[in-house]
């Protein structure tokens, strides 16, 4: 393993029960995806992957931290890390979010969980999970990658959810907000 590689599944490992020897085995298979606890070094919002996706594009354009996400590639659902204490707050984000539709509301899990997450060395194929945003050692404090804001995540999954959503299957308020976001993002010709 690289340094940075290291770095990056030691902050993992401490996710682990046995830290210690989660590193040793990673070590000898640096490329298998690994099975950690959440609530511990982060929680995970779980989210249909286009709309993470599209949320991910939204948050770079906002020129806002993305943190690492994953995207499972045998579901059409991805997985963005996020810091942890998230959990028993996420319900009162998207309360107070403009997120319009309750039936498709994104789940934060905490303690008590466990997600898949790639390897550091991902194989090139027939993994159940790959990155979408791998970590990274550069965007980091110390040795902890940053992680995307829970704030700014859910206004984004809300605003993509919103354009990824079909006319007929949104609410009239959701079309309005659509269509004023439309108004704003054309060229306005003086």
């Amino acid at each position: 393993m690289t340094g940075e590689h290291e770095r990056l599944s030691a902050w993992f490992a401490a996710a682990t029960p046995a830290p210690a020897e989660s590193m040793a085995a990673w070590r000898l298979a640096p490329k298998f995806p690994r099975r950690l606890s959440t609530g511990i070094t982060f929680d995970v919002v779980l989210a249909d992957r286009s709309i993470v996706e599209l949320a991910y594009e939204i948050l770079s354009q906002y020129k806002q931290t993305v943190g690492p996400a994953i995207r499972f590639t045998n579901l059409t659902m991805a997985a963005v890390l996020v810091p942890p204490g998230t959990a028993p707050r996420w319900h009162g984000l998207v309360t107070g979010s403009s997120w319009l539709d309750r039936k498709a509301v994104p789940v934060c899990f905490g303690p008590g969980h466990a997600v898949r997450i790639p390897g550091i060395a991902p194989l090139a194929q027939d993994v159940p999970v790959e990155w979408l945003k791998e970590p990274s050692t550069e965007s980091a404090i110390g040795d902890v990658p940053l992680l995307t804001s829970p704030v700014q995540l859910v206004r984004c999954l809300a605003e993509a959810r919103s354009i990824l959503t079909p006319d007929d299957e949104r609410n009239p308020l959701s079309r309005a907000v659509s269509a004023v976001r439309a108004v704003l993002r054309t060229p306005q010709r003086t």
